[in-house]
């Protein structure tokens, strides 16, 4: 009988021949191209298309991922750039409400579109827009009240309105100092002052408070340990109202009727760049509405000798 030669184990030992041939085949596969840009061309890449990996990205998104390609850490560019590490996570994080007023936020966006060698009117413009700002955003922007969202009406009738009031109350102030002006002139009574927490009376220091207050004063509350912070606007609209870490500082804004109360009034303290004005309140005590703005004649005469010394720039101890 004539067997053949195509048995079971030939056929098995043929097949897995032929995959191993076809698994060779697989493995011989073309090389992946290797992005041969560089890390210049990439970040570029990056801002041009406000994408990484197909995501689509903030403009503070953007500044990170730029630095990131460049190979930059917030440490070197802090050292290189003499602005802070804060405010440089903060600007990636797109936490404006924690930058100090005064347009610092342009400020710190310029100079790090400048070090990163992007275009900086674009990095602005985006980076405000998309924080709901126009020119310059540079707090929270409280969120409206249901209901409140309506279309821009004109204001030039309000206007008017003002100018007339004021001309008639310019008008009956000088007319009643001529009824005045032979009468002896009286001394102010003392009114009565609500209790702040405050250490110090609010009227000492009046040739301090006489002193212009500059506008780029960086005052801040800084918590020397964990405590209760709430910063409160003119209006009673609530931008911070939490508990802070040590170390944690928050920018209130300057000259707009904002108030500060806090649990413990030793727990935070004023400061201007890195020289301490004063404690907040006393010692284990809680304090309601302090002023903010009664806090800068004391803060600008603490900081005009260090700030003289460094010729204008940020005090320093």
């Amino acid at each position: 009988m004539v067997q053949d030669d195509f048995t079971p184990e030939h056929d098995r030992n043929a097949s897995q021949n032929e995959g191993d041939s076809v698994s060779s085949v697989d493995a011989v596969a073309e090389p992946v191209a290797e992005d041969t840009r560089t890390p210049r061309e990439r970040a570029m890449e990056i801002f041009r298309t406000r994408s990484y990996e197909g995501e689509s990205l903030r403009m503070g998104q953007v500044l990170r991922r730029v630095r990131e390609t460049l190979g930059l850490t917030i440490e070197g560019i802090s050292a290189d750039t003499r602005l802070r590490k804060d405010y440089l996570m903060w600007i990636e994080r797109m936490e404006v409400g924690d930058l100090p007023g005064g347009g610092y936020l342009s400020a710190i966006l310029n100079t790090y579109a400048r070090y990163l060698n992007l275009p900086e009117k674009d990095v602005i413009r985006a980076y405000t827009q998309e924080c709901g700002g126009v020119e310059d955003v540079r707090h929270d922007a409280p969120v409206p009240k249901i209901g409140g969202i309506a279309p821009d009406r004109p204001k030039w009738p309000l206007a008017v309105a003002a100018a007339l009031v004021l001309a008639l109350m310019g008008a009956g102030a000088v007319g009643l100092s001529q009824f005045m002006r032979q009468e002896p002139e009286l001394a102010p009574a003392p009114a009565v002052v609500a209790v702040n927490g405050a250490r110090e009376s609010l009227f000492a220091g009046t040739d301090a408070s006489q002193r212009p207050v500059p506008k780029n004063l960086p005052l801040e509350l800084h918590a020397v340990r964990q405590g209760w912070l709430e910063v409160r606007g003119a209006d009673g609209t609530i931008f911070r109202s939490r508990t802070m870490a040590p170390g944690e500082s928050y920018f209130p804004r300057l000259n707009a009727g904002w108030t500060v109360s806090a649990r413990d009034g030793g727990a935070f303290e004023w400061r201007v760049g890195d020289l301490t004005v004063g404690p907040l309140g006393p010692e284990g005590a809680e304090v309601f509405s302090v002023s903010v703005d009664e806090q800068l004649p004391r803060a600008a005469e603490a900081a005009a000798p260090a700030m003289a010394a460094n010729g204008g720039n940020k005090a320093s101890r």
